[in-house]
């Protein structure tokens, strides 16, 4: 089988899971409902942002099938949920992990071997190198926000009281506390990672600012308007728009 044959078979094998979950997710089955109850996860999380997330994966997929780089996204995008999701489990020593495995492996498979097709095409599709730097320039910015990811996840292994309070405002599970700084170490080294590996910290950058497009729509959903929405997610929002524009976007 060629590597084109592999590639879109196991994308549309990524893709039609994604699409099944996000149905189940959407429509309330019991399946996720129950997974979500024995995980402390609120019902409403269902819709949004599980359900979306999963409909958000398989059209990036399937975009990915003509635009290689929008599929790296949508993998990489899969593979941090998955790895969210077997945290969530182990944090409340729940050991049914079949499903949350099957599904790292899948979307790990589906980023290795989109990645390896890629690299094979023309500037990934031709679109990340007309439009996106491979290092960043000026590099300072990105160091400087890879230091406030940092910071911000010392501070988030034992919350310190405000982003205590910013978790109970938005009415994260306390069962995914401890999976927060390990999002961010993550962040910090895929950010210092970028400055020597072409397009990574720009990727990172990218997947920070979906990450606070997410909680600044989980305040406004709470109804957290204060400092938590206007300096917390919105400041650290605009911080990662402007890396991203200044030191990638051409």
């Amino acid at each position: 089988m060629t590597m084109t044959a592999i590639y879109f078979t196991l994308t549309f094998l990524t893709a039609s899971a994604a699409l099944f979950a996000a149905v189940l997710n959407l429509t309330g089955h019991r399946m996720p409902v129950t997974e979500a109850q024995r995980l402390s996860v609120p019902l409403e999380w269902l819709r949004f942002p599980i359900g979306t997330s999963y409909v958000l994966g398989f059209l990036g997929l399937l975009v990915g099938l003509t635009v290689p780089a929008i599929g790296i996204v949508a993998a990489s995008g899969l593979v941090a949920f998955f790895v969210l999701a077997i945290g969530a489990h182990v944090r409340v020593g729940d050991r049914s992990l079949g499903r949350p495995i099957g599904g790292l492996t899948l979307a790990s498979a589906t980023l290795v071997v989109t990645g390896t097709y890629a690299a094979g095409q023309d500037d990934l599709g031709g679109v990340v190198a007309a439009y996106v730097r491979e290092l960043p320039e000026p590099w300072w910015p990105v160091v400087l926000l890879a230091l406030v990811q940092l910071g911000d996840a010392v501070m988030c292994f034992k919350p310190v009281d405000f982003i205590a309070k910013c978790f109970t405002d938005v009415g994260l599970p306390r069962a995914l506390w401890p999976v927060m700084p390990w999002v961010k170490i993550a962040a910090t080294a895929g950010l210092l990672a970028g400055l020597w590996v072409p397009y990574v910290a720009a990727l990172t950058t990218a997947a920070l600012v979906v990450y606070f497009v997410l909680a600044v729509c989980a305040h406004i959903r709470a109804r957290d308007i204060g400092r938590n929405l206007a300096l917390n997610a919105s400041g650290s929002l605009v911080m990662c728009v402007a890396v991203l524009v200044f030191c990638f976007l051409v």
